[in-house]
């Protein structure tokens, strides 16, 4: 199904891949090139390319391929401190990858993969962070497989993918309102009050 994609498509997401999935043992890429790169994979499209290979944009996507309600909304993720942040967006990444764990899913496993690892990169940059990458858990009690092929299995991986690629676009969203540096954030909160301080001690000794 996949393999009809076409060799450019093939040819670029596997170039993103390499530079995007850290090889094993090696170091992470910067804070800002971590940044950059989470919110560029988040991009990517895998929901019109599956839905052309299982006939599902000839029938009314709008029914059949409803967002999932379990995938957390943007007004939930902002909130979130930015560890906890980090954590939940992994978390829904194994999750994904759990519910996807088909051949059929191969190129998009890889993808959301490389996201992870550099989620998990991405964490170690922040102040407080802890030491491991977040950990597999089971928050979804899985349902029966549906028949691979058959219309509630389409219908139900068309549901998965939506809902993520929406996630993953929420989730850039938050990270273009991260600072350019971690903890920076903090350090300008602490000058400000220094600044009000010191106008504080000026009127005192006025």
């Amino acid at each position: 199904m996949w393999a009809r994609l076409r060799l450019s498509s093939l040819f670029g997401l596997t170039c993103g891949l390499l530079w995007l999935c850290p090889v094993a043992g090696s170091a992470c890429p910067d804070y800002q090139k971590l940044l950059s790169q989470v919110k560029n994979m988040s991009e990517k499209d895998f929901l019109e390319s599956f839905m052309s290979d299982q006939g599902l944009n000839l029938l009314h996507p709008q029914v059949i391929c409803q967002e999932r309600a379990d995938f957390p909304k943007l007004e939930t993720l902002k909130d979130l401190p930015p560890v906890a942040f980090l954590q939940n967006v992994s978390q829904i990444l194994h999750q994904v990858e759990q519910e996807l764990k088909e051949p059929t899913f191969k190129l998009m496993i890889r993808h959301i993969q490389g996201i992870d690892n550099n989620i998990c990169c991405l964490l170690h940059t922040l102040p407080n962070a802890p030491a491991a990458c977040p950990t597999p858990g089971n928050k979804r009690t899985p349902s029966p497989t549906p028949t691979a092929g058959s219309f509630s299995w389409k219908s139900e991986r068309c549901k998965t993918i939506k809902s993520y690629q929406r996630f993953m676009k929420d989730v850039a969203k938050v990270l273009e309102t991260w600072p350019p540096s971690p903890g920076e954030e903090k350090r300008n909160r602490h000058s400000l009050l220094q600044v009000l301080l010191g106008q504080r001690q000026n009127v005192r000794a006025g």
